[in-house]
């Protein structure tokens, strides 16, 4: 049988997500890894979705920090002069090519109910960026119609907004430490008016119409009202418009069901049908709801002095983690934590060097280093390597340089169990160097 998912299910996955970490009933991580290239000409590969993929990645785990912030993001549009919107459709599955809300450059965000049409019914590319915090729609002078939602804030901005993402939120009680724009937003939300009439889109322009036809609006709400326009040179209703109502529109309220129909004109046969908004509270009342949110980012910042990360040093992998465990077995709660299994010598005859491949010469153990500071080498082991045990009090070489040693202790565990917690995400990359002075701004998207 014939099924799907719905927008529904895929916004709530999203804010259980945003929710366990908002709530802290889960730990969420972001873990770097792979010091090893990827191939000699450094082609980064696509993951696969499989257990290998995850089993290399925690091989290769270096370090991992708990995530800063969280928050609900959805795709970014920006508005631009010359482009034509779609308007705000309830049929409308996904998103359209043509978005139908945007981010103005003031980080202002708008949800387009109309679409500017001449009067052809041709859509017009909208040519006004729109400005108004009105708490209800209003149309500019190039036919659209919008509505504001929500600000994003300046903090929010630069913690959560990404070049394809933006957050959005719905904003909570407020008091007299609010913000401007939280309690802009908290206004328009409670501004709210359940079952209007957003638009009304036309599905048949008839035929023969030498006049314009009154158009009727019948169901289940009161007080929406349009106006048709008729193309006088093909006897077509050409588009419907919601009529002004000081400074909105006559959107009506209460429709759950709505239907449109056309009388007088001379004409025949044209059809329409109402828009109603995605929430049974109205446009605004939940943004996450308008702007069809299924997607979380966490953020956290790598600093270059973060304890247990390496510095002159690369990764290539990042990952998000979700309740990592010590290597005691319990749950893993510290800020940040380190991986990578170490070794203590007893002598070093000559220095090891990072990225080199050492072995014992005993055990015929191999590793890859990660890290020398004096007698201590941090490693990893993969399956190029093999996961031998490295023995107490044998020797050490370099298989591909000049570092040799003798082991004192040949396992001391890393804090974190790379083996540990569950692996939701992977992303492959070129090499990024990690150097005392510089800082990554790790944003993770999840989308359902």
């Amino acid at each position: 049988m014939p099924a799907i998912i719905t927008d529904t299910l895929k916004r709530q996955i999203a804010r259980d997500f945003f929710d366990q970490f908002s709530q802290g009933t889960a730990n969420y991580y972001v873990g770097i890894g792979r010091s090893e290239q990827w191939d000699s000409n450094e082609t980064v590969p696509t993951p696969v979705n499989n257990p290998e993929t995850q089993s290399d990645f925690r091989d290769g785990l270096q370090s991992i920090k708990k995530m800063a912030g969280s928050s609900l993001v959805v795709p970014r549009n920006n508005w631009s002069n010359g482009r034509i919107y779609s308007p705000y459709d309830d049929r409308q599955q996904g998103y359209p090519t043509n978005p139908y809300y945007i981010k103005t450059d003031n980080n202002q965000v708008y949800a387009c109910l109309e679409t500017g049409r001449n009067s052809q019914g041709v859509a017009q590319p909208s040519t006004i960026e729109p400005t108004s915090s009105n708490l209800h729609s209003f149309r500019t002078a190039d036919g659209y119609v919008w509505k504001f939602l929500y600000t994003i804030s300046a903090g929010d901005a630069e913690l959560f907004m990404s070049s394809n993402f933006i957050p959005t939120k719905v904003q909570g009680s407020t008091d007299s430490n609010s913000t401007g724009i939280e309690l802009k937003q908290a206004a328009v939300q409670n501004a709210a008016v359940s079952g209007e009439v957003l638009s009304i889109i036309v599905t048949d322009g008839g035929t023969g119409y030498t006049s314009v036809p009154t158009v009727t609006i019948t169901g289940s709400g009161t007080g929406a009202s349009a106006t048709a326009t008729i193309d006088s040179a093909t006897g077509e209703v050409a588009r419907v418009r919601m009529d002004p109502d000081s400074s909105t529109l006559k959107h009506g309220s209460g429709y759950t069901t709505a239907a449109i129909t056309f009388s007088g004109g001379g004409g025949a046969g044209a059809a329409a049908r109402a828009v109603l908004p995605f929430s049974d509270s109205g446009i605004g009342a939940d943004p996450r709801v308008d702007l069809k949110s299924a997607s979380v980012m966490f953020h956290t910042m790598l600093e270059g002095d973060d304890s247990d990360f390496l510095t002159g040093q690369d990764f290539r992998q990042v990952g998000l983690i979700k309740n990592p465990l010590n290597t005691s077995g319990g749950l893993f709660t510290n800020t940040t934590g380190n991986a990578l299994k170490k070794m203590t010598l007893s002598s070093v005859v000559s220095n090891f060097t990072v990225d080199k491949i050492i072995e014992g010469q005993t055990s015929l153990a191999q590793a890859y280093v990660d890290f020398v500071d004096s007698n201590e080498i941090y490693y990893h082991q993969t399956d190029a390597t093999g996961f031998t045990v490295f023995q107490d009090g044998e020797v050490l070489d370099e298989t591909n340089g000049a570092g040799q040693g003798v082991i004192d202790s040949a396992l001391i565990p890393a804090i974190v169990a790379n083996q540990s917690g569950d692996l939701l995400y992977i992303d492959n990359r070129a090499p990024v160097s990690r150097t005392t002075s510089q800082a990554e701004d790790i944003k993770i998207i999840i989308q359902f």
